[in-house]
């Protein structure tokens, strides 16, 4: 092989190597696309953790509601606050 040969060819590997990294780093299974996707499974775990916090409290009111377990204070609360009723000589306080 002649010097234009081998010259030619160092070139065309050199274009592929840089083709290949780039495409690498870029790519749409490249190393940023990587990047974005573990920060969105970081952000989807948050959002799972969250919803699952909020399963637990909705499953414990509901458990206070059943009748099995029927809490009285609770349920008055909730129909008080439901129905937005009270006695007449109530004086009724709402904390957040």
């Amino acid at each position: 092989m002649g010097k234009h040969g081998s010259a030619a060819l160092n070139i065309g590997l050199g274009a592929a190597i840089l083709y290949l990294g780039a495409h690498a780093v870029t790519g749409h299974q490249g190393l940023i696309a990587y990047v974005d996707l573990q920060a969105e499974e970081r952000a989807l775990e948050q959002r799972v953790d969250a919803l699952d916090g909020e399963q637990a409290a909705l499953e414990a009111r509901a458990a206070r509601l059943r009748p099995q377990s029927l809490d009285l204070d609770y349920l008055d609360e909730r129909a008080r606050i439901t129905l937005a009723a009270g006695d007449p000589d109530e004086v009724v306080f709402k904390l957040d």
